[in-house]
This record gives C-alpha cells, sequence and structure tokens, in this order.
C-alpha cells in the first residue's frame, strides 16, 4: 500500500480544523475550569466542623453536652461533606481537559474515585445523594482518560448532568445547613456577651468591661465577614448548575456562537462570585 504524501496545502487544512476545534470548545473549558477552581464549599464545610471550637467557651451544662454531640457528628461527617466537592471538582477538571485545556493534573486525584460516601439524613444527604457521587466518579473514569473530541465533550455531559445536577441540589442545602449553624453560633456567642456584660459594667470592674467590650466587637466583626460566603457560595453553585444546563441544552451545537456567548458569560459570573469570596476573606 501506497503512503500518502500530504501536500502543503492540505496540512495547512488540518491545522486550521484542529485549531477551529480548539477554539470552538474554549468556552466549555472556560466554564468548566472555573467551576474547578470555585472552593467556596471546601472552606464553609471546614468552618462548619470547627463550630464547636469557636463557640465552647461561651456554653455551660445541657448547651454544652449538646454542642459535643453535634461536634462529633460534624466530625464524623467531615470527609464525607469533603469528598463531595472533591468529586464535582474532577468532573470539572475532566470536561475542562477534554474541552483542550491542558493546565489540570488529574493523575494525583483519579485513585480516590473508588472511596464511596456515607449517608448523613441529617445533613441531607440520603441515599440518592450518595448515588449520585458514584455516579459522579464512574462518568469521569470512563472520560478522564480519553482523548480530546468534541463527541467526548458531550457524551460526557449527557452522562454527567443528571447526577451533578443531583450532587448540585445537595451542596445547596448543605450550604443553607452551614448557614443556619452560622446564624446559631452567632446568637450563642453574642447572646452570651448581652447577659453577661451588664453585670461587669462597673468602675470596680472597667478592665474586666473593655476587654469584654473589645472581645465582642471581634466577634461582631467575625460573623459580618463571614455572612456574605454563604450568600456568595449559593450564588456561585446555582450558576455552576446553570452552565452545565446550558451545555445539556446546547449538546448537539455547542459551537454555536450564542451557545458559546452564553457559557462565557456564565463562567465569567462564577469567577467573578470566586473574585468576591476572595476579597470578603482577604
Amino acid at each position: 500500500m501506497k503512503s500518502m504524501n500530504i501536500k502543503g496545502p492540505v496540512w495547512a487544512l488540518l491545522l486550521t480544523l484542529t485549531l477551529t476545534g480548539c477554539v470552538n470548545l474554549k468556552e466549555v473549558g472556560e466554564y468548566a475550569g472555573e467551576s474547578a477552581k470555585f472552593s467556596a464549599y471546601t472552606e464553609l464545610t471546614t468552618r462548619f466542623r470547627d463550630t464547636y471550637y469557636r463557640e465552647q467557651p461561651y456554653l455551660t451544662g445541657e448547651a454544652q453536652q449538646l454542642a459535643q454531640e453535634n461536634d462529633l457528628k460534624r466530625k464524623a461527617a467531615y470527609e464525607d461533606l469533603l469528598t463531595i466537592h472533591k468529586r464535582v471538582t474532577l468532573y470539572m477538571q475532566t470536561l475542562a481537559r477534554l474541552s483542550g485545556e491542558d493546565r489540570f493534573d488529574l493523575s494525583e486525584n483519579l485513585d480516590s474515585l473508588a472511596d464511596g460516601i456515607k449517608e448523613h439524613p441529617d445533613l441531607g444527604i440520603d441515599k440518592k445523594q450518595v448515588d449520585a457521587i458514584a455516579d459522579i466518579g464512574k462518568a469521569i473514569t470512563k472520560w478522564a482518560t480519553s482523548a480530546r473530541q468534541q463527541r467526548a465533550v458531550r457524551e460526557m455531559i449527557q452522562e454527567g448532568d443528571a447526577p451533578l445536577q443531583t450532587t448540585l441540589q445537595g451542596m445547596k442545602t448543605l450550604v443553607r445547613y452551614y448557614r443556619a449553624t452560622h446564624d446559631n453560633e452567632q446568637k450563642t456567642v453574642l447572646g452570651f456577651f448581652e447577659v453577661e456584660l451588664p453585670y461587669v459594667e462597673d468602675p470596680q470592674h472597667r478592665l474586666l468591661a473593655t476587654l469584654a467590650r473589645a472581645h465582642l466587637q471581634s466577634k461582631e466583626a467575625e460573623y459580618r465577614a463571614a455572612q456574605p460566603r454563604y450568600e456568595a457560595a449559593a450564588r456561585g453553585g446555582e450558576r455552576i448548575a446553570e452552565g452545565h444546563r446550558k451545555l445539556v441544552e446546547n449538546i448537539d451545537d455547542l459551537t454555536s456562537q450564542a451557545a458559546r456567548d452564553s457559557i462565557k458569560r456564565l463562567a465569567r459570573d462564577i469567577k467573578a462570585i470566586r473574585k468576591s469570596i476572595q476579597a470578603i476573606e482577604g
């Protein structure tokens, strides 16, 4: 069989088509990449785990005992709660690589896909959520080593959408739970000062009262700073879910200008929310 002698113009055409394919999926890669970098959920999960550490000095009696029990439950669920976000992050990293984004190294994370999570009904992590996490893992395993091609992107999006949307909905519920826990902690700590501070507001306890007021101001500032992070995390999760729905809606024409503009807008929104959280923390 004779070998093909491909001349310059044909090579140029092939190169143009290859570059066009990469550019056409650029917006998908941007959306997936920004979604993969959205770490607010992990940070709020760690804050949720450490609730008792912050509120313990202000508790006594039955309230302290109940808080200790809740602390044990939070710590027992912590690794599973982190796994939920890690799985979504790895899904997005895989989708980004399939779309032509080479900045994510998946090799260190693929081994973790064998790990499942347990149910935590009190936190809204039921069998449906557990199964969704497992299904996301299957989609990642299937496509993580695939060659970059538009067909693979389409098929991964189709296979991954249902479990991803279920998982993101669960994360939304968890953020609400985290927010409620934060609000309860704030009431406990600030309520302590509201009750106890009047007892030291006299000249004999001036130093103690001054220290108490300074500590109260510090705690009030801490809670004010934390509040917007919950709102931003919820908005970011909604944009990620909306972005993947948009990919499904345009699954047969991801390269159309309308689809690319819409996906790019959502990627910018996710990035802006992530930057706003970093500004809050800074």
